[in-house]
């Protein structure tokens, strides 16, 4: 008896190992454990199939651990990327484990482990060397180099979707690959924008986007492949408003009443920045902005005796009152600002 329960062990031995040399991922083991899960939950495992989901569990574990060991042992810069993904692997794992009744986990030997510090310390490292390889890649755009950053740019926004280079990094995937670029914007005639809103604007002395020119009218027999437009999509002119705030201000026995005037009034005009691949007609990024110009003047009126003022009234009393601006006036503003937008955001260096 106790012959054939040896060699039962060598055999569940040999196999194991032999599946575990056959295997360079951990994909089976997850596979296995997601399928007995539900059962394992409500405890209706047998004994093979609890040793099934105990196998799976701690070998699929080992494979990403001893993996992680021989990353960090090599000292390679690229390491972390593949670190950060494992340490997930083992985090999803045993939070998928924990929640099983506690006879299951004692019978797996189940203990959990606090790897937060550790996921946290991958993903940064994962982020600096992903930002750093992203860039230096872009400085050469050719179609290889532009094909491995989109690669990597996949990478750091499954590692970290909030990670600001983002948008900069796919900005520049589509602009770099491209040879001539339209900008264009659209001031629908209903909005009754200002005539030289759009040259406001689209007032550019690069007329180039990370090296790629750009035309503002397009120019006959010019193949464009990428478009800039920008959309305005609505107007908002706010009414114009005069707040007032009266209050008395005292020093010794002399008294003046004050009334503290602010004037408002803004524009506001909403819509998006679209990229588009011209032969194919498609929208690759659309941008939303929200621009406004606001009009703030503050100025007071005193009744009783000046002496009492403040230095801050005092102030507000030689302000001389003065005309809300035009809607036309705010709107050009506006203009302005979205140029400036434009430049920090289109022609950064």
């Amino acid at each position: 008896m106790k012959t054939l329960k040896l060699f039962i062990l060598c055999l569940t031995f040999c196999l194991t190992t032999n599946i575990f040399a056959q295997k360079e991922t951990t994909v089976e083991y997850d596979k296995t454990i997601d399928k007995l899960i539900p059962k394992a939950k409500k405890n209706k495992l047998n004994e093979k199939k609890l040793d099934q989901l105990t196998i799976a569990y701690h070998q699929a574990n080992e494979i990403d651990h001893k993996k992680i060991m021989g990353l960090k042992s090599s000292g390679q810069p690229d390491i972390w990327i593949e670190i950060f993904y494992r340490i997930n692997n083992i985090n999803n794992r045993q939070n998928k484990i924990k929640v099983l009744p506690d006879n299951v986990k004692k019978v797996m030997n189940f203990k959990m482990l606090n790897l937060e510090n550790e996921i946290d310390n991958s993903r940064e490292k994962a982020e600096l060397y992903l930002c750093a390889k992203i860039n230096l890649l872009l400085k050469n755009p050719t179609e290889t180099s532009l094909a491995e950053s989109k690669t990597l740019v996949n990478h750091l926004v499954n590692i970290n979707p909030q990670n600001n280079n983002i948008d900069d990094f796919r900005l520049k995937l589509v602009i770099l690959p491209s040879k001539q670029i339209l900008f264009r914007i659209a001031t629908p005639t209903e909005l009754y924008l200002p005539e030289d809103f759009a040259q406001l604007a689209l007032d550019f002395k690069d007329e180039s986007i990370y090296g790629i020119p750009f035309d503002i009218v397009p120019i006959e027999n010019t193949d464009y492949d990428l478009m800039i437009r920008v959309m305005i999509e609505e107007k908002i002119i706010s009414p114009e408003r005069i707040d007032a705030v009266t209050f008395e201000e005292k020093k010794g026995a002399l008294v003046a009443k004050v009334t503290d005037k602010s004037m408002t009034k803004s524009a506001t005009i909403k819509g998006q920045i679209e990229i588009i691949d011209v032969k194919k007609e498609n929208v690759l990024i659309a941008t939303p902005f929200n621009i406004a110009s606001t009009f703030v003047y503050n100025y007071a009126e005193v009744s009783g005796d000046k002496a009492a003022c403040s230095e801050h009234t005092l102030a507000l009393l030689d302000k001389q009152v003065v005309d809300f601006p035009s809607d036309e006036t705010l709107l050009k503003d506006v203009a302005r600002k979205l140029n400036t937008i434009i430049k920090t955001h289109y022609q950064k260096k």
